[in-house]
């Protein structure tokens, strides 16, 4: 095996060299030892890049909202799954529960609502049920939220009961 390394830094492995540019140097690696792009190369030795820093609280919190949360039903086991709460899910809630508490129904004039969870399954949600859905994901969002503006060190439960 050889390694390409440019300025101390391994930027490609190959069985054997070819011709490159003169400034840009293959080092022959040895025994059994595994090299790969981003290790370094000083002192005729390898070394594996250090670990990436643990994510901070934020970008925890980040992460959380960008995996859903699961909502659990103490009465409809139906309903379980779990959904998505990115910006453009929370704005197709807001917009629905808008509807709700302007009309009485759904958007769409209906009584009922079928709603995708991440993993492409349906759940039909009433519009009483739909309220606790969005009151569930308003709660998980708003804490998550205080997370993100640093106002709360300690992030949601990715998993809330509804009646």
């Amino acid at each position: 095996m050889q390694a390409l390394v440019i300025d101390g830094t391994v930027i490609q492995v190959e069985e054997a060299s070819f011709p490159v540019h003169p400034d840009f140097e293959w080092i022959a690696v040895l025994g059994a030892q595994t090299v790969s792009p981003g290790w370094t190369y000083a002192n005729g030795g390898f070394a594996a890049p250090p670990a990436p820093p643990a994510p901070t609280l934020a970008q925890q919190a980040q992460a959380a909202l960008g995996a859903g949360l699961a909502i659990v039903s103490a009465t409809t086991p139906a309903l379980d799954g779990t959904f998505a709460v990115d910006p453009t899910a929370q704005a197709h809630i807001i917009a629905e529960i808008t509807a709700i508490l302007l009309n009485g129904n759904f958007a769409d004039g209906t009584s009922s609502v079928e709603w995708l969870d991440v993993a492409g399954g349906l759940h039909t949600f009433t519009v009483a049920q739909f309220k606790n859905f969005a009151a569930a994901v308003a709660a998980y969002v708003a804490n998550a939220m205080k997370v993100l503006l640093g106002q709360s060190t300690s992030l949601p439960s990715a998993t809330a009961t509804i009646p």
